[in-house]
């Protein structure tokens, strides 16, 4: 199985990169975030999701970490292969996805094609409890516990997490997650 691979692209599409490596020209299928960071000539290292079917192997590269992890996270839901999965990566940065999944805010997803309402449902309920495991989705492991056990608390108070969980991001950002629980759930009331 590739982990990544390392070389010189030679062509790029908006959805796709041609790397060469040691003489063999890999093609590898990307979202449009990380087609965007890259450019023709230049030696890059993309991290790689390789899928065997019967009739073909197909590549799959990311610019960082967190979007490969994020994409494997994706296919994991049913009904969302890889190419809806890079869709979605395309349509939404990886912010965006994790705040629309912990915030169970389908309208986050309503604009990526390939993804509707019972769908974006779908990969919310199945996403929750798996996003909030993986620390490399988020900046900081105390932040993201702050932004969870905040939105619960205000979730239980009668709030929506759609409206809540915007607002509890932007105040941890503020304070650069110098804030407690308490602190963070008092200053999101007032702005609520």
């Amino acid at each position: 199985m590739l982990y990544f691979i390392k070389g010189r692209v030679i062509s790029r599409t908006p959805t796709s990169i041609v790397i060469e490596n040691n003489g063999i020209g890999y093609f590898l299928e990307v979202s449009l975030q990380t087609s965007s960071e890259i450019n023709e000539g230049e030696e890059v290292l993309l991290y790689v999701y390789q899928q065997i079917s019967e009739d073909r192997i197909n590549l799959y590269g990311f610019k960082n970490i967190e979007e490969r992890e994020l994409f494997l996270l994706l296919i994991t839901v049913p009904g969302i292969g890889p190419k809806v999965a890079l869709r979605v990566l395309s349509g939404l940065t990886i912010e965006e996805i994790y705040q629309g999944i912990v915030s169970e805010d389908i309208s986050v997803f309503k604009n990526v094609p390939g993804i509707g309402k019972k769908t974006a449902e779908r990969m919310i309920v199945e996403l929750k409890q798996k996003i909030e495991k993986i620390p490399v989705l988020v900046d900081n492991y105390k932040e993201r516990e702050l932004l969870v056990n905040a939105v619960e608390a205000l979730s239980v108070l009668g709030y929506k997490r759609k409206e809540s969980a915007p607002i509890v991001g932007e105040i941890i950002k503020e304070k650069k997650g110098n804030i407690t629980l308490e602190d963070l759930i008092k200053e999101a009331l007032r702005k609520l």
